[in-house]
């Protein structure tokens, strides 16, 4: 059986069953930090992603209907579509459109042929996702952090176009959280940010300092851990030391030349200012999507990155990690903070 509210469904078990198969193996699309997920065909031939959430929450069913129906309201072409939700005892499922080319971590990471993508779909890919965060920080109703940011959190449909999932787990899942901090990371780590990670202090530079670790990774094809280009540790240390030697070509594509290469220089540049160690030192997403879409407008130089494992490492006691003045108000809402356009700005040439 399936009823409507408002633009969310309510199924029940049985119906979703049936969709996925009593959620069979073979249905199985993937699983992470939340829940697995299942692909699902309706009576009516629709096609649909469910999510079994892991874990019991502490809400209501009159409650958990409240939130999805917020939810569903939440429309925007590079979110995932939230269609549903089921509650029986102590199963809660999550209905969701089924977008067909997977997740962006296939794209990126699977060497095969086929999962290629060219220089034009990874700038649409990040400037997607920078619309997306942006809809969500500052044109939702309720705004929302989403805290868990990743490559397999964004969903390709069969344009190529990103669409962000799980934008509204941190809210449906907010168990231990008090007026600023969490007392429990939902995150993933390579992911989170240092205030966050460190000290669960929750503001929308959470999201930054995700989004600049996507875009390193997008236009380096490399995953944030482990290390194919020297002795150090991750992506982040990688990408600063070619930066800092002006070699940071080399961990591009060969294939680009001419106009891609300086625009994939350029989000090499904006993803280092999104991993800087002081949230403050993050630009907002609105100014994010200016850096990628006007050409003209000057960059500061990035400064050393959060979780560089160097010479100068700082300890994660200092300030630099989070421990500044009250750094936002409540974990999920975001403050009605306005862009200031009067910053010094100082241009610096790429290195090459």
């Amino acid at each position: 059986m399936i009823i409507k509210m408002a633009r969310a469904l309510i199924f029940d078990l049985t119906a979703l069953q049936e969709a996925t198969h009593n959620f069979s193996e073979a249905n199985k699309l993937g699983e992470g930090g939340y829940g697995i997920v299942y692909k699902g065909i309706l009576p009516d031939g629709q096609e649909i992603a469910v999510k079994k959430l892991l874990g019991a929450t502490e809400h209501g069913l009159q409650q958990l209907r409240n939130e999805v129906l917020l939810l569903a309201e939440l429309q925007h072409k590079n979110l995932v579509r939230l269609q549903g939700f089921c509650s029986h005892r102590n199963d809660t499922l999550l209905v969701y459109e089924y977008i067909n080319n997977g997740s962006l971590d296939n794209f990126l990471f699977d060497t095969r042929e086929e999962n290629t993508v060219n220089w034009g779909q990874q700038y649409n890919i990040i400037l997607g996702i920078a619309k997306g965060i942006l809809y969500l920080h500052e044109d939702s109703s309720p705004r929302i952090i989403h805290r868990d940011l990743k490559a397999n959190n964004i969903l390709l449909d069969e344009e190529m176009d990103p669409k962000i999932a799980d934008f509204g787990l941190a809210r449906l899942l907010q168990e231990g959280h008090t007026h600023t901090q969490t007392t429990r990371a939902a995150g993933t780590l390579g992911y989170m940010a240092p205030e966050y990670a460190v000290h669960g202090s929750v503001s929308p530079k959470i999201d930054i300092f995700s989004f600049g670790v996507l875009v390193l990774e997008i236009i380096t094809r490399r995953r944030n851990c482990g290390s194919d280009y020297g002795d150090t540790v991750n992506l982040i240390s990688d990408v600063w030391n070619y930066w800092t030697k002006g070699t940071i070509s080399e961990m591009m594509d060969g294939s680009l030349n001419g106009y891609p290469r300086s625009q994939a220089l350029r989000c090499i540049h904006i993803g280092l200012l999104c991993v800087q160690p002081d949230p403050d030192d993050r630009p907002q997403i609105s100014t994010v999507i200016f850096m990628l879409t006007r050409d003209t407008m000057e960059l500061q130089p990035p400064a050393q990155p959060a979780f560089f494992f160097g010479t100068e490492l700082p300890s994660p006691a200092s300030p630099r990690y989070g421990q500044r003045r009250d750094v936002h108000a409540r974990f999920d809402l975001v403050p009605e903070d306005d862009v200031s356009w009067n910053g010094v700005t100082i241009t610096e040439p790429y290195p090459r």
